[in-house]
C-alpha cells in the first residue's frame, strides 16, 4: 500500500470531491488471509467493490456497483455473482424519483417510499453495510426505512485507537439492529468508511493490517456480551429454592405415554417430585400453572458450533441443552459457564474436542496439526481438560485415524467426525469411529470414488447427483447399516442442511424457514429465499431426488436400531424442529422423535447430570407446549414455558426482543 493510500484511509484527511480512491481489506480466516475486500470509489462518487474468499473450497465471489444521492442514500445498485455454496447471484436495483424498483434471484418488487429509504442488497458486498451504516449515522433519529421491507437502527458503542502498520487509526464500533435477530456490529474509521468486520473465526480487517482483525473482535464481542447480559436480565425469573409447575400433562419419553395433569415439585433446578395434586403437596409454595398443557423435558441439538448470541434462540425454541462440534477452548468454556450461571441465557453446554491437519482446506476452528505426533498430543490435552469426546475433520489422513481412535479410547472419550477424505465410512468404522457426522459422509461410502476430494463441495455435489439413484435395499448398503449397529455407532444425520441444500432454490423459501417465515424480521424473510446450490431446471428434481433418498436412509437406519442424534449445524431452534419433522416424515413415530431429541440425546451427551426426563433426581430442563406433538410434531415450536434448571424463560417474550412474532403466547 502506498503512503498517500495509507494515509487517505487511515489518517483521516479531508477528501476533496472527484478524487478517485481505493479501499482494500484481508478478509481473514483464523487470522490469516483467504480473500478481499477491493472498493474503488470514482470521481463520480461511484462505487465498485469486488468481494470473494475460500473457505474449504467455498466462498463467495460478488461484484457491486453502488451510486448513491448527495445524501448518501442508494438510487442504483447492480449485484452479480455467486453466493457462499456457488448459488447464482443477479439482482438490480434503481430509483428514479418517486419510483424504486428491483429484480434479483429471490424476488422483484416497485414502490413509492415516503422518504428516505435504503434498499438492502440481498447478496451485497460488507461496503454495501458500512454504506448503511453511515446513512443511518446521517438520518433522523438514526432510523431508516428499509426497502423491500423493515427498518434499520444504530448505536455508536465505543471507539478504539488500533495500531496499523505502526500508525494509530481511531474507529467506532456500532451496532445495527433490524437486519437480523441480534444487533450486526461494524467497526467505522473517522471518515465513517469500513474498518473491520468480525464473525467470530472470520472477517475483515485492513490489507496487511491482521492484527487489528483479533483486537477489534476481542472489542466487539465484549460489547456483543454486554447486549446479551442486558437480554438476560431482562428475559430470566429467577425461582425460589422450591416451587411447582401445577397442572401439567407430563410426558414420559421413554415410555412414549401422556400422563394426566399433575404437579411437577422442583427443589434448587432439580425435580424433587412428580404426581398427582394429592400426592404432590405444592400448598405455599411458589407456582406456575401449566393449566393442563404438554410438559417433556427440554431438547437438546446435538450439532452446534455455539455463540454468545445463539442462546436466546435455542431456548426461545425449547433447546435447554446442545454438543458443541468444533470451536475454540477459551470460547466454549466461557459460553458454558455464563450459560450455567445465567449471566446469558443459554443452554447446558457439553464440549467436543476438535482435530484438523493442516491443509488448504483446513476447518477455521481449533488449533490444526501438522504431523500425528501433535495429533495425540492435543487429544492428551483434550483428556486432561475433561472432553468426553474429540470429532476429527475432512483432512485427517486416513492412515491417522487407528492411533487416534486407540488414543482417544484410552482416554475413554468417543470418537466423531467427517470421514477424512479418501476414506470410506466402513474403513473409517472398522478403525474406531463411535460417531459419523452429517447423512452425506454414509451416502459418500457407496458415491465417491479415488478421485473424489471430500474435503471440497465435492462431499456435497456428489451426493447430489448420485444420492437419488443408490439402491437403499441393496446388500450393500444393508450390511453397512448392519455393521452401524453391532459396533453401536451414532449416526449425527443433520438431514435438515442438506434436505434444505438439495431442494432450496434461489427465489423460493428455504424448507428450514418455510412454516415460520411469517413470524421473522423483514430481512430474514428475504434472506430465507436464497438458495445454497446452483439449482436449475436441469438437475431440480435429480437433487429432489437424493434429498428423499436421505430421509429413506435415516428410516432404515433407526429400524435397524442404529442410534440417532438430532442436530442443526445451521441456524438454532428452527433447524431443530425442522430437522424432527424430517424424522417423522421419514416415518419414524413422534413419540421415538422427541425420546431421540430428550433422553436419548442426553445419555449420549453425557454430562455428568442427570437430565432429559421428568423423574425425581433429573435436573429441571422443561418444555411446556401448546398443543400434543405425539400427535403433530410441529407442536415443539409453540413453547409456552421454558424451564432451565432454577430459571424460568417465557419464549413470547424472547421472540419479541429478537424482533420475532411469537408462535403463541406464554404462561401468564
Amino acid at each position: 500500500m502506498s503512503i498517500r493510500l495509507f494515509a487517505l484511509l487511515f489518517i483521516a484527511p479531508a477528501v476533496h470531491a472527484g478524487e478517485t480512491r481505493e479501499l482494500r481489506y484481508d478478509w481473514l480466516t483464523q487470522g490469516e488471509p483467504s480473500g478481499s475486500l477491493v472498493t474503488r470509489i470514482g470521481e463520480d462518487g461511484q462505487r465498485h467493490s469486488s468481494f470473494e474468499f475460500s473457505d474449504r473450497g467455498r466462498g463467495p465471489k460478488i461484484e457491486e456497483h453502488i451510486q448513491l444521492d448527495a445524501a448518501g442514500l442508494p438510487v442504483a445498485i447492480t449485484v452479480e455473482g455467486r453466493t457462499y455454496m456457488g448459488a447464482s447471484v443477479q439482482e438490480e436495483f434503481k430509483r428514479d424519483g418517486a419510483t424504486a424498483q428491483w429484480t434479483s434471484t429471490l424476488d422483484s418488487g416497485r414502490q413509492q417510499p415516503e422518504g428516505p429509504v435504503f434498499y438492502a442488497a440481498a447478496e451485497g458486498t460488507p461496503d454495501q453495510t458500512a454504506l448503511l451504516a453511515r446513512a443511518l449515522l446521517r438520518a433522523k433519529d438514526q432510523r431508516l426505512d428499509l426497502l423491500p421491507a423493515g427498518e434499520a437502527r444504530i448505536e455508536a458503542l465505543q471507539s478504539h485507537t488500533f495500531q496499523v502498520k505502526g500508525q494509530p487509526v481511531r474507529a467506532t464500533l456500532h451496532a445495527i439492529s433490524g437486519l437480523g435477530f441480534t444487533p450486526d456490529f461494524i467497526w467505522l474509521d473517522d471518515n465513517n468508511e469500513l474498518f473491520a468486520l468480525s464473525y467470530g473465526w472470520m472477517g475483515l480487517a485492513p490489507e496487511g493490517a491482521t492484527g487489528v482483525f483479533k483486537e477489534a473482535g476481542r472489542l466487539q464481542d465484549d460489547a456483543e456480551a454486554a447486549w446479551l447480559r442486558r437480554r438476560a436480565e431482562e428475559l430470566t425469573q429467577s425461582m425460589p429454592g422450591r416451587w411447582c409447575l401445577l397442572g401439567a400433562r407430563w410426558l414420559d419419553v421413554d415410555a412414549g405415554e401422556l400422563n394426566a395433569a399433575s404437579n411437577i415439585l422442583v427443589s434448587d433446578g432439580v425435580i424433587e417430585a412428580v404426581g398427582t395434586p394429592a400426592k404432590v403437596d405444592c400448598a405455599g409454595l411458589a407456582s406456575i400453572d401449566a393449566g393442563g398443557r404438554v410438559v417433556l423435558p427440554g431438547l437438546w441439538d446435538m450439532h452446534v458450533h455455539a455463540g454468545a448470541d445463539d442462546g436466546l434462540l435455542h431456548i426461545a425454541n425449547g433447546v435447554t441443552g446442545v454438543r458443541d462440534l468444533g470451536n475454540d477452548h477459551e470460547v466454549v468454556m466461557g459460553l458454558a459457564k455464563d450459560f450455567a450461571s445465567g449471566e446469558l441465557v443459554g443452554p447446558r453446554l457439553q464440549r467436543s474436542g476438535f482435530i484438523d491437519k493442516k491443509s488448504p482446506y483446513t476447518a477455521p476452528t481449533g488449533a490444526p496439526v501438522d504431523t500425528l505426533e501433535q495429533a495425540l498430543e492435543q487429544i492428551d490435552a483434550y483428556a486432561a481438560q475433561g472432553y468426553p469426546q474429540i470429532k476429527i475433520y475432512s483432512s485427517i489422513p486416513p492412515e491417522w485415524v487407528s492411533p487416534i481412535a486407540k488414543r482417544i479410547h484410552g482416554h475413554g472419550m468417543r470418537l466423531s467426525g467427517h470421514i477424512p477424505a479418501f476414506m470410506t465410512a466402513e474403513e473409517a468404522v472398522r478403525q474406531g469411529f463411535d460417531e459419523i457426522q452429517h447423512v452425506n459422509m454414509l451416502f459418500l461410502n457407496f458415491l465417491a470414488d479415488e478421485e473424489t476430494d471430500t474435503r471440497t463441495p465435492a462431499r456435497f455435489l456428489k451426493v447430489a447427483e448420485k444420492g437419488g439413484s443408490l439402491d437403499l435395499d441393496s446388500t450393500q448398503v444393508r450390511d453397512f447399516i448392519a455393521l452401524l449397529k453391532e459396533r453401536d455407532v451414532v449416526v449425527d444425520p443433520t438431514v435438515a442442511i442438506f434436505d434444505n441444500m438439495f431442494r432450496h432454490r434461489s427465489g423460493e423459501l428455504s424448507p428450514i424457514l418455510a412454516k415460520v417465515v411469517d413470524h421473522l424480521p423483514p430481512s430474514v424473510q428475504r434472506a430465507a429465499r436464497t438458495g445454497r446450490l446452483a439449482i436449475d431446471d436441469e438437475n431440480a428434481a435429480r437433487y429432489a431426488a437424493a434429498a428423499d433418498a436421505q430421509l429413506g436412509m435415516i428410516r432404515r437406519l433407526h429400524d435397524a436400531g442404529v442410534r440417532l442424534v438430532p442436530g442443526t449445524d445451521a441456524v438454532v431452534g428452527f433447524t431443530l424442529h425442522h430437522e424432527l419433522e424430517l424424522y417423522a416424515r421419514a416415518g419414524i413415530p413422534n413419540a421415538e422423535v422427541i425420546r431421540l431429541a430428550t433422553s436419548s440425546a442426553a445419555d449420549i451427551a453425557d454430562t455428568g447430570v442427570k437430565v432429559g426426563r421428568i423423574a425425581p433426581g433429573q435436573a429441571a430442563d422443561l418444555l411446556v407446549v401448546d398443543g400434543d406433538p405425539l400427535q403433530d410434531i410441529s407442536a415443539l415450536r409453540r413453547g409456552v414455558l421454558v424451564v432451565r434448571g432454577d430459571r424460568v424463560h417465557r419464549p413470547d417474550a424472547i421472540f419479541r426482543s429478537l424482533g420475532i412474532k411469537p408462535f403463541v403466547e406464554a404462561i401468564p
